[in-house]
């Protein structure tokens, strides 16, 4: 009894401090580092039994780790332990230019969407430009007719009131007329009654001076 104390206080005393020393950590993404294949083992030491091979560049989830060794998820969700000193934060460098080549593949895309968006617009904008040339054309075609039709509308009103003015004035006209013609009748009436009579006043008086003559032609041989 005496001897199995001794060694419970020593295992307890040895165990822990291990406890203490591993942390728990919050989960987070690890790569491997660029090395030859490391072993994942069950415990955090040479003593514990392989599990797995990680070759490089392998990323694996962060558990908990210590001083010299860190656990780890695999992407089968298998879990162990392995060395600290071989991972890293870092994305391993082939898998970094791998990353920055389909970065900039994507860049590349998206700045020929870009210029093809780009292309677009200015067609969209050259067409516009047309367009919006083409209708102050047409506006200054469409303006140019109003003001015709205006001057037009103004010159038929003019023409209106100088024809109105011209019936008025024709009016008048035949009104005149038509007085200047009673007028020239009546005047012909009255000339035409005057020679009516002077023609039968020389009538009567060439009868009446043919009469006498006749007359006196007539004595003349009884004398005699």
């Amino acid at each position: 009894m005496s001897t199995k104390l001794p060694r419970f206080l020593f295992s307890l005393f040895v165990f822990i401090p291990i406890v203490f020393i591993t942390a728990t950590v919050v989960a987070q993404t690890l790569y491997v580092k660029p090395s030859s294949e490391i072993v994942v083992r069950r415990g955090a030491g040479t003593d514990f039994k392989i599990i797995a091979m990680l070759k490089d560049g392998a990323a694996i989830e962060l558990l908990e780790e210590n001083d010299t060794h860190s656990k780890i998820r695999l992407a089968n969700n298998k879990e162990g332990w392995v060395l600290k000193r071989f991972l890293s934060k870092k994305l391993p460098l082939t898998q970094l230019v791998e990353s920055l080549k389909a970065e900039n593949e994507v860049l590349t895309q998206n700045k020929l969407e870009g210029n093809n968006r780009v292309d677009t617009i200015d067609a969209s904008l050259k067409q516009t430009a047309t367009e919006l040339q083409q209708s102050r054309k047409k506006n200054a075609q469409l303006n140019e007719k109003y003001m015709q039709l205006q001057a037009d509308t103004a010159n038929a009103v003019a023409v209106k009131k100088t024809l109105q003015k011209t019936l008025e004035e024709n009016k008048v006209l035949v009104q005149k007329m038509t007085i200047i013609q009673r007028k020239n009748d009546d005047l012909r009436n009255d000339s035409t009654v005057k020679w009516f009579l002077a023609g039968a006043g020389v009538l009567m008086f060439g009868f009446i001076l043919g009469g006498f003559f006749c007359r006196s032609y007539k004595r003349k041989p009884s004398l005699l």
